[in-house]
């Protein structure tokens, strides 16, 4: 179990290193969206994505994986009552 002190030094880390980071800026995620498409997705579901961003530090920018974008995806869809 990690302590109070390292606790508050990741959260220090992640105030200092993360940033937002659309989702056009994800390696994976072009390659995601645009099978989703050609899959007949929603143009205005998968546009909506485009405008989102996640809050990330540098080097987990790398690890988000098309589950990611799909439970995204699924979020967006419930929120909306499809």
């Amino acid at each position: 179990m990690k302590s109070d002190k390292e606790i508050a030094t990741q959260a220090i880390d992640l105030q200092r290193r993360g940033r937002d980071y659309a989702l056009i800026q994800i390696p994976a995620y072009e390659l995601w969206s645009n099978k989703k498409l050609v899959e007949g997705e929603s143009e205005a579901l998968i546009a909506h994505l485009d405008a989102t961003s996640m809050w990330l530090l540098p080097e987990e920018v790398q690890s988000v994986t098309e589950s990611d974008f799909e439970e995204l995806l699924s979020d967006l869809k419930e929120s909306l009552g499809e």
